[in-house]
């Protein structure tokens, strides 16, 4: 009886371990350098300067952030398992930026829907 305590001891202490191992590699900042897409208007250069910048992506425990020294910096929602949204406003151009967390590689893409404008990245 005292074994069998025992090995359900360790098992447990190994799937907390586990369990505290994943949530460290999820909280890990993922970095993507976003670039436009081909068929871009013209009129959407005008800000490829601004998400050209390194961007860098952060799960938390309620969500996730996404940071750049282009200005954009804000907080994002979960919207399916390791799927996370936001929208922005860079200028006077509103930006709707998804990361996925659950492909490989990692993704993270920002479009304009008014003008059909479209960047995105994968992780490295």
């Amino acid at each position: 009886m005292a074994i069998t305590t025992i090995r359900l001891l360790c098992t447990s202490a190994v799937a907390s371990s586990l369990a505290a191992t994943l949530a460290l590699a999820q909280a890990a900042p993922i970095e993507f350098r976003v670039v436009p897409t081909d068929r871009n208007p013209s009129a959407c250069q005008q800000l490829d300067a601004a998400l050209s910048r390194v961007h860098t992506f952060t799960a938390t425990a309620d969500g996730a952030s996404v940071r750049s020294a282009g200005g954009v910096n804000c907080n994002m929602t979960q919207s399916s398992p390791g799927i996370y949204t936001t929208n922005f406003s860079l200028d006077t151009t509103t930006l709707a930026v998804t990361a996925n967390s659950t492909t490989s590689p990692k993704s993270l893409e920002v479009r304009e829907p008014r003008l059909g404008c479209r960047w995105s990245a994968v992780a490295p």
